[in-house]
């Protein structure tokens, strides 16, 4: 096997943790505007959801007479 020769004397074995972590603005930028977003979302209908929890709770709890 030629390529794992070429790997195993460039030595990327040792350099393999360092390479995953690598973490730069190109890859944080899409993460961070995706979590954005979902925040954005919840902040947006926070209100109803909290209402609906709300009414499940109310009907979960309520009494039967």
């Amino acid at each position: 096997m030629e390529i794992h020769r070429i790997i195993q004397d460039a030595s990327i074995y040792r350099m393999l943790p360092f390479l995953l972590l690598y973490i730069g603005p190109e890859t944080i930028l899409p993460l961070t505007s995706a979590l954005a977003a979902i925040l954005g979302i919840l902040l947006m209908f926070w209100h109803r959801f909290i209402g609906l929890l709300r009414k499940f709770w109310k009907l979960i709890l309520r009494k039967d007479r």
